[in-house]
């Protein structure tokens, strides 16, 4: 099933980017994207923070402890097979994407089996039609097989709520970064 269209399903700038998971097969698939005005390097590192902290609503996905808001220092990149949070992950393009899966065992009993992308472009810088200046943030999720149901659109609604936090978060901390 290819991308749905409009809420939950699709929120944000999208613009010059392409859905990591299509062609993957049936399921559900969602994206959420931000136009940062900052370099794709600077949004990459904060992207990779994802290792230390999750960025959303802190006191439902951090304990209540407040995700950094500097770099943590010697932060490496993202490695397949690396584990934090809730995440394994699947693959990476080091400063573009990196590709998770939700494998903690609570965690996949509540979701069920999720697939997370994030990647970083710079639509313009690449030729395509990126609407103005700036990279685009984007997030895509899969959920394999996962038919439209009142379990999956809340998934998505409550990813949504989440993820448009976290997106708003890294993209207001790289616009900072950068003055």
């Amino acid at each position: 099933m290819s991308q749905q269209g409009g809420l939950p399903w699709s929120w944000g700038d999208l613009s010059g980017t392409t859905d990591h998971f299509g062609g993957r097969g049936p399921g559900l698939h969602a994206a959420r994207g931000v136009r940062v005005a900052a370099p794709p390097d600077v949004v990459w590192r904060w992207v990779r923070q994802l290792q230390v902290a999750p960025y959303s609503y802190d006191l439902v996905d951090n304990l209540g402890r407040r995700s950094p808001r500097s770099l943590t220092p010697g932060l490496g990149e993202f490695e397949p097979g690396g584990r934090f949070i809730i995440f394994t992950v699947r693959a990476v393009d080091p400063g573009r994407s990196v590709e998770l899966e939700i494998t903690r065992a609570g965690a996949v009993r509540l979701f069920g089996p999720v697939l997370m992308a994030y990647s970083v472009t710079s639509p313009d810088a690449d030729g395509g039609s990126g609407g103005g200046a700036g990279t685009v943030l984007r997030c895509d999720l899969f959920v394999p097989g996962a038919a439209r149901g009142v379990a999956t659109a809340a998934l998505m609604w409550g990813d949504l709520v989440m993820m448009r936090k976290q997106l708003l978060t890294w993209k207001a901390l790289a616009e900072r970064d950068v003055r």
